[in-house]
């Protein structure tokens, strides 16, 4: 049981109230942490809080604006967003603006993560080790049914890492700006420059996109439990700290790691597929709650660990 009873402000997306706002079905089909948040409620309960539940970001607003939120000792933010390359940040940038302190990390951090090409070039800056990458936006083709062959590879010649990427198959096509494995599929795995064209161009009505150089990829991987003195796996946490750290992630999240062998010893490379700040929190579904119970740390630890992080900013202890 906490040591403090607070007033806290749980925000969430709640596919109900978004539709009742008159959002369709393909708009809400994102909203995956509404179904976590009976139990963040429940646990934030059990530790002894009082939880006021926000569950769209238009009832967010109207509560900041009558002035609700002063009464909030924390917000507990699990919001993803609907619009725009920023919207994994627009309700910390809010409760940044109201300066009520909240979970996880901030607007800035958010919006970086979800863009996964400044992503990359961030953990470049810092000598994190990355796959090479380009990014190709359709900015000045908006006008075209089609993006031609010629006019994407004029956009991966922009890149620094032209040479390697036009040279080194296979490579892979994703989305820029989503998560949950959104826009990711077999055929995202380029293994000719004959294939490119038609990749590229299936995700262009959704987001601008990121080609990266890939190993051999099938979608779906078993569970692998390796020993915390295994050297891979001390090099795999290590990176993905200085990943953590680099992008100033707070709170709790998800690096994912991938080895590469490519140089004849191991080097652990930050996956441009998912760096979320944001993970998800469904018991016994999302990864970050079922990596803390195969580590022996229950949902309701999880929460408080959670919790206490975020206290730990309120009471001026961290600063970030």
């Amino acid at each position: 049981m906490a040591t403090e009873s607070l007033k806290i402000a749980l925000i969430y997306e709640l596919r109900e109230a978004y539709k009742a706002l008159g959002y369709s079905n393909a708009d809400c089909d994102r909203f995956e942490v509404g179904e976590a948040a009976e139990h963040i409620a429940a646990a934030l309960k059990n530790l002894g809080h009082e939880v006021v539940l926000v569950p769209d970001i238009h009832s967010l607003v109207k509560r900041l604006a009558h002035g609700e939120g002063s009464t909030w000792d924390l917000a507990f933010n699990t919001t993803e967003g609907l619009h725009g390359l920023a919207r994994e940040g627009q309700v910390p940038a809010l409760l940044e603006a109201y300066q009520i302190p909240f979970t996880f990390s901030d607007a800035a951090t958010m919006a970086l993560c979800l863009d996964k090409g400044r992503t990359k070039m961030v953990l470049e800056h810092f000598n994190v080790p990355t796959a090479p990458f380009a990014v190709i936006h359709f900015d000045h083709t908006a006008e075209k049914t089609q993006v031609s062959l010629d006019e994407i590879l004029s956009m991966i010649r922009m890149s620094r890492h032209s040479e390697t990427l036009l040279s080194q198959y296979p490579l892979f096509v994703k989305p820029l700006a989503e998560g949950s494995s959104k826009g990711i599929g077999a055929t995202n795995k380029i293994k000719s420059i004959e294939s490119l064209c038609g990749v590229v161009n299936s995700l262009r009505d959704s987001s601008p996109s990121s080609l990266g150089s890939a190993d051999d990829w099938a979608g779906e991987a078993d569970e692998i439990k390796i020993g915390r003195d295994d050297q891979e796996a001390g090099l795999a946490c290590q990176t993905a700290l200085r990943a953590w750290t680099v992008l100033r992630c707070r709170d709790g999240g998800r690096i994912d790691i991938r080895m590469d062998h490519s140089s004849g010893s191991p080097v652990a490379h930050v996956m441009e597929i998912q760096i979320n700040p944001l993970a998800g929190l469904l018991p016994h579904w999302s990864q970050l709650p079922m990596i803390a119970e195969h580590n022996n740390v229950s949902y309701n630890e999880l929460i408080e660990f959670i919790l206490k992080s975020a206290l730990q900013r309120r009471r001026g202890r961290v600063l970030n």
